[in-house]
């Protein structure tokens, strides 16, 4: 785990978070690496992507390789949980796109409104309501 205690996040997509930070409105939760979800796409594809960060307005999604899509496209992300075999289907519309390093970096913002609590999202919203120092135990 890295020191915020979120898990392992491959430097690269870390290092580009860090760089477009300031282009958030909302306040993001960094995810532990792996965390799986597929995109559909306005063509009728589907893709597999990883969730890289994520709060109630908003998440940044990578995927290896190219996406067909493009700035203020209308998505759909499935984020599933196969332990508790339960998922979120969101409404997203994509606010930037960027090909870094042979991956597609996504920023989407939900289009229903910020999330409302009481999805499987939330453990990981609960976790950026602890104080920092409650982060390094």
């Amino acid at each position: 785990m890295n020191k915020a205690g979120t898990g392992s996040m491959s430097p690269e997509v870390s290092e580009f978070q860090l760089r477009h930070k300031d282009r958030r409105s909302s306040l993001r939760q960094v995810l532990p690496s792996g965390v799986p979800a597929s995109i559909h796409l306005p063509s009728g594809g589907t893709g597999f992507v990883t969730l890289a960060d994520i709060s109630r307005a908003g998440a940044c999604i990578v995927r290896r390789g190219l996406l067909e899509v493009k700035p203020s496209d209308q998505v759909f992300l499935n984020i599933s949980d196969y332990g508790l075999f339960r998922n979120v289907y969101l409404s997203a519309c994509v606010q930037w796109m960027n090909i870094w390093n042979h991956k597609t970096l996504l920023g989407l913002a939900f289009t229903e409104g910020p999330l409302l609590p009481g999805t499987i999202l939330d453990q990981y919203f609960d976790r950026a309501l602890l104080a920092p120092q409650s982060l390094d135990a």
